[in-house]
Order: C-alpha cells, then structure tokens, then sequence
C-alpha cells in the first residue's frame, strides 16, 4: 500500500513539470496550467495519506519483540504461570501435613506447657505449638490476656511460677512418649497420647488457657476448680501468727478481678476473711477499708468462730450466715494492686494486705 502512494505522488509531480513546459508556450493559458498542477498536487497528497502505514514491531525490555501492541497475551501467560506455581506449592505443603497428620512421633523435648518437639518415624524433628491453647511464658507474660487473674506485678509472678510448673510436669510426663500427630496446620498441632488430646490436658489442668471454642469447657472447669493459671485470680495471704488470747481474724484472700466487665460481675468480686484464732469474735464493730478510703461496716450481730470464713461480696445480695454483700454499685478492689486493712473499731488494731 505504501510504494502505491509513492506511485500516485510520482505521477502528480510528472503532471507538473508538464505544465510547465507546456507553459513556457505563449499560446496557452497560464491559468489553466496553475489549476492542472494544482489538482496533480492535491490527487498525490490525498492518496499518500490515505495508504497505511505498517506498525514498527515493538520490543520488551529482553529485547524480544512483543507480539502484541500492548503485550497482553505475555502477561496472561505469566500470570498462569505463576497460579500454577502457588497451586504446586499448596499442594506440596497440604502433601506435607497430610503425610505428617495421623503419624506416630516421639516425644523428644518440651518448650513450654503448649510447645513441643516431636520425632517422627523417618527421623524429622519437628517443634510445633499446641493448637488451640495458649500458656503464660516463664516470665509470666501478659496476666491481662487471662481474663480474670489478678493483673499487674503480682499477676505476672503468679503465673511464671504456674508456668514453671507446668513446664516441670509437661517434662516430666511427656518426653520420651509416643503420641498421634492428628493434624498440623498453621494454627498449630493437635496432639494425641494414650487416646487424649494434649491440647485438652494443657487446658484442664490449668496449664493454658483456651484460644478457640474446642476447650472452652475445659477452661470453665478449671477456672471453676481454681486451678494452674486460674489460681493466680485470688489472692492468698498467711495466717497471722498470734498469741492466743488475740483475735486471728485476718483478711485470707481477695479476688479482685472476675472474668468479664467487672462492673456486670460485682457479686463475683469478693474477700475472704478468717478466724485463725481459738475464740470467737464479734464482728459488730469492725470494718473493711479498701486503698481508695471506701469503708464497709459490718453487721451489728456478726460473729466469726475459729476456722470459720466470710465471704464479703463487693455487689449486692442477700446475707447469709458465710456471705454478706458490700452493696457497692461499681467495683471496689483494684485489679493490679491495692491495700485493705481491716479495722477493729473498739481497739483499733489493724489487719492490712497488700497486692
């Protein structure tokens, strides 16, 4: 199409040097030789434009030519490529855990309560999380992440010592047993020995918490039993040492931080008081009075015999004879630290605990 055009424009110059010489004779018209090289120019440029030109070949940046204006069937074909190389590498990993899921391992070394090292029958070691569970580290990680323990410094003591052991025990019970490997995946292993889930163990005895809904009931148990870790929710403190004449009451725990919205747990926010002593007291004029100066006045009648306990509960409820109620419409006790004395009205003499 292009040496067409170069044609036509060749003819059209052809057209105008012939007018011209033909001009140069005087017997013709001047005019009419302008208008003949006139439409010779024009016919040449019409056609030149209206021939196509053929595209120059593009090429990437390897220097190959494209075969494509936009290069999109390169890109297509990349693209499939590399769904075909995360789907062999799916595949690869999903053949791995499913060669690992349901094989017989040996125990070879504990991490932690929820950390295990395990052999497998063709020698591969592995260290996996239990899933499904997590357990404070050996420095007592974050207490706040166990709903319900007592937070803050004392918090953190408490469970690294749990953790401790826990960590002595999982050791002690499980290095060197064979257990079921049943699934592996990226939230962890479950783990099976003697026909009983590792994970679930972990939960009941109070080694870790539940991070799913699989042991959710394992949790509540132990958490009801006061148990591992959930026994870091109460404070205990050591019976005074006193002469027997003395009263022995004394504040014997306090469990300042319920699971939840402490302000819809008030009744589940409680301390303990005990008699250590060998005579009865009258509790008539005595009083609780936490670090923030909010006071609690005991009952007129309220007696307290030795090895009894009281239960005084920060929300309100009816009293009876082991449980009586602060009242309180908002929580009293701190849940990181805080001070309680306990007041004898008549002589003064004050039982304090700190945590």
């Amino acid at each position: 199409m292009f040496t067409l055009a170069v044609a036509v424009l060749g003819l059209a110059l052809v057209f105008g040097a012939g007018a011209y010489a033909v001009g140069r004779i005087d017997a013709f018209d001047h005019r009419a030789v302008l208008v003949v090289v006139a439409v010779g120019l024009a016919v040449g440029g019409v056609a030149a434009q209206a021939a196509p030109v053929a595209p120059a070949p593009t090429t990437g940046g390897d220097g190959v030519p494209d075969t494509g204006a936009t290069g999109g069937g390169d890109r297509v074909a990349l693209g499939a490529a590399d769904a075909v190389a995360a789907a062999n590498d799916s595949a690869s990993r999903a053949a791995a855990n499913a060669t690992t899921a349901n094989a017989t391992a040996t125990v070879v070394g504990v991490v932690g309560p929820d950390r295990l090292t395990y052999r497998t029958a063709a020698g591969e070691r592995r260290t996996v999380r239990l899933a499904g569970v997590d357990a404070p580290g050996l420095d007592g990680g974050a207490p706040a992440q166990f709903d319900g323990v007592v937070t803050g410094e004392r918090g953190r003591t408490c469970l690294a010592e749990r953790g401790r052991r826990a960590l002595i025990d999982a050791r002690t019970s499980l290095v060197g047993e064979s257990v079921t490997v049943e699934s592996v995946d990226t939230g962890g292993a479950v783990l099976v020995a003697d026909g009983r889930s590792l994970n679930r163990r972990a939960v009941e005895r109070g080694y870790a918490r539940a991070t799913d809904d699989r042991y959710a009931d394992a949790e509540r148990a132990a958490r009801s039993a006061g148990r591992g870790v959930w026994s870091c929710a109460t404070v205990e403190s050591t019976p005074p040492i006193r002469e027997s004449d003395e009263p022995g009451v004394y504040v014997a725990a306090v469990h300042p931080n319920p699971p939840g919205d402490d302000a819809k747990a008030l009744a589940d926010e409680y301390l303990v008081l005990a008699n250590a002593g060998e005579t009865t007291v009258d509790l008539s004029n005595w009083y609780l009075v936490d670090g923030d100066g909010k006071m609690y006045f005991f009952f007129d009648g309220r007696t307290l015999r030795p090895g009894e306990e009281l239960v005084v509960h920060v929300g309100a409820g009816r009293n009876t004879d082991r449980h009586v109620y602060w009242g309180s419409s908002s929580p009293v006790l701190d849940n990181d630290h805080d001070t309680l004395k306990l007041v004898d009205g008549d002589t003064g003499q004050t039982v304090r605990l700190s945590y």
